[in-house]
């Protein structure tokens, strides 16, 4: 019981990368929008900001894609497919009740 816990919380971890780098990443943009931005109007600042963190939002999710897709050993380890969305037969063994064996989790 404790080692599906265990399992079923490390893949959790693992699928909650990929809104972590895409949040992270739009925060570094926001924080040099607001540098670049802080000497126009607050309006203006606000403005340059937001565009500045989609940018590089959008910028982390290519660069996050493109590594799971180039890597088939951090797809395995994560258990995702490479678009980053959990793959279903390892959710479903873990949410069924079922350890998730070699088999389950082959590709």
């Amino acid at each position: 019981m404790l080692g599906r816990a265990l399992r079923l919380l490390l893949r959790l971890a693992g699928w909650l990368l990929t809104p972590v780098v895409l949040t992270i990443a739009a925060a570094l943009g926001a924080t040099i929008g607001a540098v670049v931005a802080s000497r126009i109007v607050p309006k203006g600042a606000l403005i340059v900001m937001a565009v500045c963190a989609l940018f590089s939002a959008l910028v982390g999710l290519l660069a996050w894609e493109r590594l799971l897709r180039s890597s088939p050993g951090l797809r395995a380890a994560l258990a995702v497919t490479p678009e980053g969305v959990p793959e279903p037969r390892v959710v479903e063994a873990l949410i069924g009740g079922h350890a998730a064996t070699a088999e389950d989790t082959a590709p």
